[in-house]
């Protein structure tokens, strides 16, 4: 079985037979597109507690992936930090998808992520552009609430 993705080919790799992967033509760069800056119907598709690499401080990952549309499946990452400046930013993504009781409540972030419970969770998220490393990325500027689609300058895009 052969198959050509991005540049690289792709044999085997069935039960049994060795994948074999030859990257000759793959560009480093990548070739992700850049989506259009908008707010997208999107859920929370995992939720993991670690701590910053620069900082130490402690955090959720979350991992939102865009339900519907063009984009559908397509997935970005938010960072929320347990910090006396980071929990409004936790707070603010907790009620976004309908954790109002957890938003304000005593809890264990390490727990809540690894219970799973925010998985599945659905919401919008305004994604912007911006350049990083001489290249325009997106960046998730926020966690709405399912169904809104109303912030200035922005569009819904599903």
């Amino acid at each position: 079985m052969s198959d050509e993705t991005q540049g690289a080919g792709f044999e085997g790799g069935t039960e049994g037979e060795a994948l074999v992967v030859d990257m000759g033509g793959v560009d480093e760069e990548g070739t992700f597109e850049v989506l259009p800056r908008a707010i997208y119907p999107a859920s929370v598709s995992n939720l993991t507690f670690d701590y910053s690499q620069n900082a130490g401080n402690p955090m959720w990952t979350w991992e939102l992936e865009i339900d519907g549309g063009e984009y559908a499946g397509r997935k970005f990452y938010y960072h929320t930090t347990f910090t006396e400046g980071g929990v409004p930013r936790v707070k603010r993504a907790l009620i976004a998808i309908g954790e109002v009781e957890l938003a304000n409540s005593k809890f264990t972030p390490e727990e809540v992520a690894n219970e799973g419970r925010l998985i599945g969770k659905n919401c919008q998220i305004r994604l912007d552009t911006r350049p990083y490393e001489g290249k325009m990325r997106n960046n998730v500027r926020a966690i709405l609430p399912p169904g809104r689609g109303d912030d200035a300058g922005f569009e819904t895009g599903a």
